[in-house]
């Protein structure tokens, strides 16, 4: 779906810069988007929220030494008994995934957010639930590493779940880029409140104020004596036995996100061919 506008796109740009007399690089590099224009409204009513495009084009063409394969594709093409002329293909692409926000897009009326179940036991383990479906892009791995950084559980004892609408929190799927930053995000958010409420049954546990916490990896410390900390196995066992008044039980938490904007990967593609004069066999 996007490799086919890009192509026409791209044609187009070439076509253009032979019949201004221009080289492919330059004319991209005259036309993107600046770094300092960011962010950027496009024609469409998307909003680019940032961008690097000269980087991008510069990195690719110091890799490659850009002047010397001109230089050298100019030479074979002025040489009638060379057997190969070469081609230069130079792309670039910005595309929209991460669909998406309810007030863009939506299914049939449904607004394309996605949402996660992370529920952690007093073991210290945890599972964690969503609507997405891994079909060989490693969700487990992502997903379960996000709530490692956001909780300090180690990932080998989360267990993630995908795909099953009977257990499951209502999710929009996978498709279209959008898994880790829209699933993603629904997990981050959701470890996110169980660590405020982990915060509060270690600042219980060790009889001093919220404020008075400091967080690191997998623990918290009293502010100024790190010795005095409560871990996140510590607070995981507390959570169902031991937490302050007012409190519920259990250390668990749902979340529904729904991302303010898409997100807009780009990039920059460079292919050299050689093509046999004779017979257009081209490697």
């Amino acid at each position: 779906r996007v490799t086919e506008a890009v192509y026409l796109v791209e044609r187009m740009v070439d076509i253009l810069a032979q019949k201004l007399g221009m080289d492919k690089a330059e004319i991209r590099a005259r036309n993107f988007i600046k770094r300092e224009q960011f962010p950027y409204t496009s024609a469409f009513g998307f909003e680019y929220d940032s961008g690097d495009y000269q980087t991008a084009l510069d990195k690719v063409l110091a890799a490659v030494d850009y002047k010397a394969l001109r230089a050298e594709q100019a030479a074979k093409r002025a040489d009638p008994n060379c057997p190969t002329l070469m081609g230069i293909g130079l792309v670039s692409f910005t595309e929209v995934v991460g669909a998406g926000p309810s007030k863009m897009c939506d299914i049939l009326g449904v607004g394309m957010f996605d949402s996660c179940e992370i529920r952690v036991h007093p073991t210290g383990s945890a599972i964690a639930r969503m609507g997405t479906i891994s079909t060989g892009q490693a969700h487990a791995t992502t997903y379960a590493q996000i709530i490692a950084t956001e909780l300090g559980i180690p990932s080998e004892v989360i267990q993630v779940e995908e795909g099953d609408t009977s257990t499951a929190p209502y999710g929009l799927g996978t498709y279209g880029s959008r898994s880790t930053p829209v699933a993603g995000a629904a997990i981050a958010m959701a470890a996110r409140k169980i660590h405020a409420k982990a915060k509060k049954i270690a600042a219980h546990l060790l009889e001093v104020s919220e404020g008075d916490l400091d967080w690191e990896i997998d623990r918290f410390n009293v502010k100024g004596d790190s010795t005095k900390h409560k871990t996140m196995k510590d607070i995981c066992w507390a959570a169902y036995n031991n937490v302050p008044a007012g409190l519920e039980m259990g250390l668990e938490a749902v979340h529904y996100y729904d991302p303010p904007n898409f997100t807009f990967p780009f990039g920059i593609y460079l292919a050299v061919v050689d093509i046999d004069r004779a017979t257009g066999e081209t490697k």
